[in-house]
């Protein structure tokens, strides 16, 4: 779950907070400016707990509670 965590997409340049997620769907704050940014054709750079973890979109395609980050 992605929910709370800043994420970073070199595809779209886009870097923020994750306001909501769906199956197919980032929802990410970026400085006021709502994104909805799609997981199967980007991949992420995930920011948590003074870690970098690299996430191909295409793996997490599936609801927020059925896998772990």
């Amino acid at each position: 779950m992605l929910i709370g965590k800043t994420v970073y997409t070199k595809e779209r340049d886009t870097k923020g907070l994750v306001i909501d997620e769906t199956k197919n769907t980032l929802l990410i704050d970026e400085n006021g400016k709502i994104k909805r940014i799609i997981k199967d054709k980007n991949r992420f750079v995930v920011y948590t707990d003074g870690k970098t973890i690299k996430i191909r979109g295409s793996d997490i395609v599936m609801r927020p509670w059925e896998y772990a980050v």
